[in-house]
């Protein structure tokens, strides 16, 4: 998979997880303390979380954080 099938992977991942939770983006964002517009552009692959912010959005998620990285 090329990098940036990868990076749009995870992005889905994000939303995909933030979803089947039933959070919206503003819960998300509070829950991971950052900013509404930074989760939208996660999702949009427009921005890429570093690995603190990383962990911060899979303890928001309650999922282990190699789940947003599962690409199968």
């Amino acid at each position: 998979i090329m990098l940036e099938d990868k990076c749009k992977l995870f992005a889905q991942n994000i939303k995909k997880y933030r979803e089947s939770k039933g959070y919206s983006k503003t819960k998300l964002a509070e829950l991971a303390d950052c900013d509404l517009t930074y989760i939208g552009k996660i999702e949009k692959s427009e921005k890429y979380p570093n690995l603190k912010m990383i962990f911060k959005l899979a303890e928001a998620l309650d999922i282990p954080t190699k789940d947003l990285f599962d690409f199968e």
